[in-house]
Protein backbone atom coordinates (compact mmCIF):
# COMPACT_ATOMS: atom_id res chain seq x y z
CA UNK A 1 0.00 0.00 0.00
CA UNK A 2 2.79 2.35 0.61
CA UNK A 3 4.88 1.53 -2.50
CA UNK A 4 1.57 2.48 -4.69
CA UNK A 5 0.98 5.71 -2.60
CA UNK A 6 4.35 6.55 -3.33
CA UNK A 7 4.10 5.77 -7.00
CA UNK A 8 1.11 7.91 -7.44
CA UNK A 9 2.50 11.27 -5.27
CA UNK A 10 5.94 10.73 -6.34
CA UNK A 11 4.98 12.18 -10.29
CA UNK A 12 2.88 15.08 -8.49
CA UNK A 13 6.07 16.39 -6.47
CA UNK A 14 8.17 15.87 -9.83
CA UNK A 15 5.91 17.90 -12.01
CA UNK A 16 5.52 20.62 -9.54
CA UNK A 17 9.76 20.83 -8.87
CA UNK A 18 10.07 21.20 -12.78
CA UNK A 19 7.39 24.32 -12.76
CA UNK A 20 8.67 26.01 -10.04
CA UNK A 21 12.50 25.34 -11.29
CA UNK A 22 11.36 26.57 -14.63
CA UNK A 23 10.09 29.92 -13.10
CA UNK A 24 12.90 30.75 -11.36
CA UNK A 25 14.68 30.37 -14.66
CA UNK A 26 12.86 32.48 -16.65
CA UNK A 27 12.92 34.97 -13.55
CA UNK A 28 15.95 34.90 -11.80
CA UNK A 29 16.54 37.95 -11.44
CA UNK A 30 17.35 38.94 -15.23
CA UNK A 31 16.73 42.22 -16.23
CA UNK A 32 14.40 42.73 -19.68
CA UNK A 33 14.62 45.71 -21.70
CA UNK A 34 12.62 46.26 -24.70
CA UNK A 35 13.50 48.18 -28.02
CA UNK A 36 12.68 49.15 -31.61
CA UNK A 37 14.14 50.77 -34.48
CA UNK A 38 14.27 50.52 -38.33
CA UNK A 39 16.59 47.58 -39.72
CA UNK A 40 16.90 48.40 -43.66
CA UNK A 41 15.69 45.10 -45.72
CA UNK A 42 13.55 43.17 -48.35
CA UNK A 43 12.92 39.90 -47.73
CA UNK A 44 12.62 36.84 -45.76
CA UNK A 45 16.09 35.71 -46.10
CA UNK A 46 16.82 39.15 -44.63
CA UNK A 47 14.66 38.43 -41.73
CA UNK A 48 16.72 35.35 -41.27
CA UNK A 49 19.77 37.01 -41.37
CA UNK A 50 18.96 39.71 -38.75
CA UNK A 51 17.00 37.94 -36.84
CA UNK A 52 20.11 35.43 -36.71
CA UNK A 53 22.39 37.91 -35.96
CA UNK A 54 21.14 38.59 -32.68
CA UNK A 55 19.51 34.95 -31.79
CA UNK A 56 20.99 32.96 -29.55
CA UNK A 57 23.53 35.63 -28.59
CA UNK A 58 24.44 36.10 -24.85
CA UNK A 59 22.04 38.49 -23.43
CA UNK A 60 19.39 38.23 -26.34
CA UNK A 61 15.91 36.95 -25.00
CA UNK A 62 14.09 37.61 -28.20
CA UNK A 63 14.80 39.31 -31.58
CA UNK A 64 11.51 39.57 -34.19
CA UNK A 65 12.01 41.85 -37.58
CA UNK A 66 8.85 42.90 -39.45
CA UNK A 67 9.96 42.87 -43.06
CA UNK A 68 6.78 45.14 -43.83
CA UNK A 69 7.23 48.03 -41.46
CA UNK A 70 10.85 47.57 -41.24
CA UNK A 71 10.93 47.62 -37.13
CA UNK A 72 12.75 44.96 -35.24
CA UNK A 73 11.31 44.48 -31.40
CA UNK A 74 14.63 43.31 -29.57
CA UNK A 75 14.41 41.78 -25.76
CA UNK A 76 17.61 41.48 -23.89
CA UNK A 77 19.23 42.28 -20.55
CA UNK A 78 20.71 45.65 -20.23
CA UNK A 79 23.67 43.89 -18.03
CA UNK A 80 24.81 41.82 -20.88
CA UNK A 81 24.63 44.02 -23.74
CA UNK A 82 23.24 47.58 -24.47
CA UNK A 83 21.18 49.23 -27.93
CA UNK A 84 24.37 50.19 -29.79
CA UNK A 85 26.17 46.94 -29.35
CA UNK A 86 22.68 45.04 -31.05
CA UNK A 87 22.79 47.70 -33.82
CA UNK A 88 26.74 47.17 -34.30
CA UNK A 89 25.80 43.31 -34.74
CA UNK A 90 23.04 43.78 -37.30
CA UNK A 91 25.33 45.52 -39.03
CA UNK A 92 28.11 43.46 -38.79
CA UNK A 93 25.79 41.47 -41.22
CA UNK A 94 25.35 43.65 -43.89
CA UNK A 95 21.71 45.84 -42.75
CA UNK A 96 22.04 49.35 -41.72
CA UNK A 97 19.61 50.35 -38.90
CA UNK A 98 18.72 54.13 -38.04
CA UNK A 99 21.82 55.04 -36.69
CA UNK A 100 24.75 52.14 -37.67
CA UNK A 101 25.23 51.84 -41.26
CA UNK A 102 26.83 48.20 -42.56
CA UNK A 103 30.39 48.43 -44.11
CA UNK A 104 30.10 48.45 -47.88
CA UNK A 105 31.63 45.46 -48.66
CA UNK A 106 29.46 43.09 -46.35
CA UNK A 107 26.66 45.00 -48.16
CA UNK A 108 27.44 44.61 -51.36
CA UNK A 109 27.92 40.58 -50.11
CA UNK A 110 24.41 40.30 -49.78
CA UNK A 111 22.36 38.09 -51.90
CA UNK A 112 20.75 40.80 -54.84
CA UNK A 113 17.18 39.98 -53.17
CA UNK A 114 18.04 41.34 -49.82
CA UNK A 115 20.12 44.19 -51.42
CA UNK A 116 17.30 47.23 -50.28
CA UNK A 117 17.79 50.91 -50.77
CA UNK A 118 20.25 52.58 -48.58
CA UNK A 119 19.31 54.99 -46.91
Amino acid sequence: MKKSIFRMITPVFLGLAMLTSCGNEQNSGNNETKTEFKVYGNCGMCEKTIEGSLNGQNGIHEADWNKDTKMITVTYDPNVLDENRIKEKIAGVGYDTDSHKAKDEVYNSLPDCCQYDRP
